[in-house]
């Protein structure tokens, strides 16, 4: 890991974050793991003090909590929260999903969804276009956490919806243990340099060491992930997280700010501030 110093000049917004309370909503996917228990705002890992501001991710409460789970996360005492991507189905009828989402414009710091297409068949995808066309309507930014084999289904998915802010969560999840330079690395970076040519576009530099569960292999092939993601995005269109506490945890797990050290320290003096903040600010509130 770098020896670069974690402390961003310019202040850090940590892009992803999930939160959650089990007394309160149901998540099936906890079941059995040791997270299955309160992670709230106090106890994200806020990088040794680094982190000035956070985005709330949906952590996948059941649909049916979907918007009590944002209620309660626009409620919480958590002063460096600035911004909600709160969860919605973009299966939903048209009807159906206009309700949703206004319930959602009535809460406060709600600027984006994400309907996590991860476990979704890619046949799917498609189905999704009305919804997505819906958000670009209503001005919400849509989180696409995906994995890396599913990226052309994505591309053609987006296709259909060219107004629509997207956000790729996690690097679209790559082969980290297999390597760029692998059948599936090479896949993934075509992949993704073709997603970086479309407008609106982001992708955020988070989740991978949740993507590994080797090591060594983490240790060897990471930085060439985080370099291409920032070749083909350019630093004003790449962002920080740390995908706490699920990132924390699974794979070779780690600190949030060893990885902030990481992509820090393949980031110039320059760019800097756009990857730790800028990035963010222009994708979730926008601002110049």
């Amino acid at each position: 890991m770098s020896g670069a110093s974690a402390r961003p000049e310019s202040g850090l917004i940590d892009a992803h974050v999930h939160v959650w309370d089990p007394s309160h909503h149901r998540y099936d996917w906890l079941d059995g793991l040791e997270i299955h228990r309160p992670m709230l705002p106090a106890d994200v890992d806020r990088a040794d003090g680094a982190t000035t501001g956070m985005v709330f991710v949906q952590a996948g409460a059941a649909r049916a909590d979907a918007l009590a789970e944002a209620r309660w996360v626009a409620g919480a005492d958590w002063p460096e929260l600035v911004a909600i991507v709160a969860d919605a189905d973009l299966l939903s009828d048209a009807d159906a999903l206009a309700e949703h989402l206004d319930a959602l414009a009535a809460l406060p710091k709600v600027v984006g969804v994400r309907d996590n297409l991860q476990n979704e068949p890619v046949e799917t995808f498609t189905a999704r276009a009305d919804g997505l066309a819906e958000l670009g309507r209503r001005g919400l930014t849509f989180d696409a956490c995906i994995r890396h084999t599913q990226l052309p289904a994505l591309i053609d998915l987006l296709a259909v919806a060219p107004g629509v802010t997207v956000v790729l969560d996690h690097l679209g999840k790559p082969p980290v243990d297999a390597g760029i330079d692998s059948p599936e690395g090479r896949a993934w970076s075509a992949g993704i340099g073709e997603l970086a040519s479309r407008p609106h576009t982001f992708a955020k530099l988070s989740g991978l060491t949740a993507e590994s569960a080797d090591a060594d292999a983490f240790a060897r092939n990471a930085d060439a992930f985080i370099t291409r993601v920032l070749e083909v995005f350019g630093a004003e269109r790449t962002m920080l997280g740390s995908d706490w506490p699920v990132s924390a945890t699974f794979g070779v797990g780690g600190p949030f700010a060893d990885w902030v050290a990481r992509v820090r320290a393949l980031v110039t003096e320059a760019d800097w501030p756009e990857v730790a903040s800028g990035s963010a600010r222009r994708a979730y509130l926008g601002t110049p």
